[in-house]
């Protein structure tokens, strides 16, 4: 299989870390399955900021209609709570400082006040702007059944955490002076601080070798 016919599997994902979109940028086609059963805990309904103290993950409350069988397009966002203020706050802390954090954060807190009845609407209206922001035109796909075998490289068991995604290189990060640097955070950490250049550092982080071993 050659680059020009590379194709992703992915789950449905809330504001991942910053090296899948290399893999996105990289495919042919991106597949996203949101008729698997829906594992908790993972980065389909978290992600993942560097605060001023820490590494924080924010986490979108959800309720699963089915209980454990419940499949991730039949996931409800919990808004009980007032999370989207939370993640306001958290995020405004985290990157008030960094350049271009008032040039996405509003984007990014309209689809949190938009109250959408769903995690992979959410999910998917997030990974349209992160998409149209670091100009990746690959096709996204979701997927019409569940998929049991794939041509292609298979991801969805892969965003149990953000550990596995780490990054090659560096780039400035508000609080790198007293932390250093924190790797596999969101891909809005890599927005709000290089904004237009994330572009540039997503497309040289991209490996096909490394895609196809994943």
């Amino acid at each position: 299989m050659t680059e020009n016919h590379f194709r992703i599997l992915i789950p449905s994902l809330l504001a991942p870390p910053v090296k899948i979109f290399s893999r996105m940028s990289a495919a042919e086609e991106i597949v996203v399955d949101i008729h698997e059963t829906y594992p908790k805990q993972t980065l389909r309904n978290r992600y993942y900021i560097g605060s001023p103290n820490e590494v924080r993950a924010l986490v979108v409350p959800v309720k699963k209609p089915n209980g454990h069988r419940t499949k991730t397009s039949e996931i409800e966002i919990d808004y009980s709570e007032n999370w989207p203020l939370y993640h306001k706050k958290s995020l405004l802390t985290a990157y008030s400082k960094s350049p271009f954090f008032l040039y996405y954060a509003d984007y990014v807190y309209a689809e949190f006040e938009r109250k959408h009845p769903f995690l992979f609407d959410l999910n998917s209206a997030l990974q349209s702007l992160f998409m149209k922001w670091l100009h990746i035109e690959t096709p996204v796909r979701m997927a019409e059944e569940f998929i049991r075998g794939f041509d292609g490289a298979d991801l969805r068991t892969a965003f149990k955490n953000n550990s596995s995604w780490q990054l090659s290189r560096e780039y400035y990060q508000p609080f790198g002076e007293n932390y250093g640097f924190r790797n596999s955070l969101s891909v809005l950490d890599i927005l709000f601080n290089l904004g237009p250049e994330a572009e540039g550092y997503i497309k040289k982080e991209t490996d096909y070798a490394d895609i196809q071993s994943c």
